[in-house]
């Protein structure tokens, strides 16, 4: 069984509930694979897009923390 990858996102969209649910709508444009946590957050399974993750964090000199103590990105 393959490990899942979940990338919990944070927005910062001042407590408007509307723009959350617009980002929530890009999200699910992105992947079916995604659960809100409201009132600011989403997790959002990239499994499947983790070499794409590792190509783009890696350009950027960047990385992302993955729930269960998953890291990825520069440096890993």
């Amino acid at each position: 069984m393959t490990q899942r990858a979940i990338l919990r996102i944070h927005f910062h969209h001042g407590g408007n509930e509307d723009l959350y649910h617009q980002l929530l709508t890009v999200l699910d444009g992105i992947s079916p694979r995604w659960q809100p946590q409201p009132p600011t957050a989403a997790d959002h399974d990239v499994t499947g897009a983790l070499k794409y993750f590792d190509l783009l964090l890696g350009l950027c000199g960047c990385g992302v923390t993955l729930l269960e103590g998953a890291s990825l990105g520069a440096g890993r």
